[in-house]
């Protein structure tokens, strides 16, 4: 009679669970707190509708250009879904990014980045994003290049999702004025004899702007583009100052109106130029010997800019977000997107049958090589060994190369433990 008692009780028991609302939920908060040092299981969702069209906002960071191929792929996805998703431009510079942190906090901000990778791991580590992985999504194919992966991946989870690479390329006249084959050094050393062999006009020329084109310099120096040894700083400055000079000297000459300008009409023109692979797309690179800018020291490691896709924390739409991103990384828009932008796709299956890209032989010597390093290597951290450094990176480089900034108060900043 008890056990019949006890078996009557255990239903009301089950009957009073099953008859909870399964889309109460407990975890959903507009702003997740940052998970701790282990391991944590993925946030829940309430069940999504299939019908979920949004809205959603995408925050991007990109050119012009870039917006506008951008917009016109987003339209294509809006018609075949009927979702409403907008695309708005994203600012994260110094200036910007308290700002943008605001809006992240109060729940305001995209529910989509396209961001540089280097922003997404310190944004997941400050609770702002939503693992990929709890997205409740289908991930997309498995072939992304393997190295692209490390950088966005915290705590267990994946925070991002590659969208596109630029990896940085170096290019030179294989013959010197003089007819004289040109001779690339291949070791710190033999830089120090050529920067000294040039002492009066400057040897690498790059946008001083651009930390990735700085990073490519140290790289090529035989330096760690994360932590630039003395050395190297020592090089990039002193050619920073040649070139500056040199600008300023033909600033200064009157130029005969006869004669067409042409880049290499200098007197110091540097003989080698540093560039994202993307600014080849409208370039001829005949004459022009080229590779991608990187020395030996670090051969793993190449300077690759890339972006990804991240989902905000507050988005009430993490399944059509994750839907949008999947679209966009589908190997055909892949192709498409390089194929009109410039930059590399991250599916490794378009390494093999895309040659066809952006071929003008810059293809088999930058591109190539690129895939093949991302494809079991990560690219080089441009960050100072700090998970949140990128922007400290970035701004230091520029004040450095522009005199605002000593060599040892820019070696401070990650060998703060020693002395200089």
């Amino acid at each position: 009679m008890k056990r019949k008692k006890y078996w009557f009780l255990f239903a009301i028991l089950l009957l009073s669970l099953s008859s909870l609302s399964p889309s109460f939920d407990f975890t959903h908060n507009t702003r997740r707190e940052p998970p701790g040092d282990e391991p944590i299981p993925p946030q829940q969702r309430p069940d999504i509708p299939d019908r979920d069209l949004g809205p959603v906002k995408v925050g991007v960071q990109l050119n012009g250009d870039e917006m506008r191929q951008l917009k016109a792929i987003n339209e294509r996805f809006k018609e075949e879904t009927g979702a409403e998703i907008e695309i708005v431009p994203l600012e994260t510079n110094e200036e910007q990014l308290e700002s943008f942190l605001l809006q992240m906090t109060l729940g305001e901000g995209p529910d989509v980045l396209l961001m540089d990778t280097h922003y997404i791991k310190a944004l997941a580590m400050n609770g702002y994003l939503l693992p990929i992985d709890a997205s409740q999504a289908v991930m997309p194919g498995g072939d992304t290049l393997s190295g692209l992966l490390p950088p966005l991946q915290w705590n267990g989870y994946q925070w991002g999702m590659p969208f596109d690479i630029d990896p940085y390329v170096m290019t030179w006249q294989a013959k010197e004025k003089d007819g004289t084959v040109f001779k690339m050094p291949e070791s710190r050393k033999a830089w120090q004899e050529f920067f000294e062999l040039h002492k009066e006009t400057p040897v690498i020329s790059f946008d001083p702007n651009d930390p990735y084109a700085f990073g490519a310099a140290v790289h090529l120096l035989e330096g760690d583009p994360s932590k630039p040894e003395q050395e190297v700083l020592d090089m990039l400055i002193h050619n920073r100052k040649q070139m500056m000079e040199t600008n300023q000297v033909e600033e200064d000459t009157p130029r005969n109106t006869e004669e067409p300008s042409s880049p290499s009409s200098g007197k110091g023109e540097a003989p080698v130029v540093i560039e994202p692979y993307s600014s080849f797309s409208d370039k001829d690179t005949e004459g022009l010997s080229l590779a991608l800018a990187m020395g030996k020291t670090h051969l793993n490691t190449p300077v690759v800019r890339t972006r990804s896709f991240a989902v905000a924390a507050h988005t009430e739409s993490p399944a059509l977000a994750m839907k949008w991103i999947t679209y966009m990384t589908d190997k055909d828009i892949q192709h498409e997107w390089s194929k009109d932008v410039g930059t590399l796709p991250v599916v490794s299956e378009l390494y093999v049958t895309g040659a066809a890209l952006r071929d003008r032989g810059i293809w088999q010597k930058a591109a190539v090589p690129a895939q093949v390093l991302l494809s079991r290597n990560e690219a080089a951290a441009l960050e100072f060994g700090d998970a949140e450094g990128f922007l400290t990176y970035s701004e230091s480089a520029r004040r450095l190369l522009l005199g605002e900034m000593t060599r040892e108060e820019y070696m401070r900043l990650y060998r703060s433990d020693q002395h200089e």
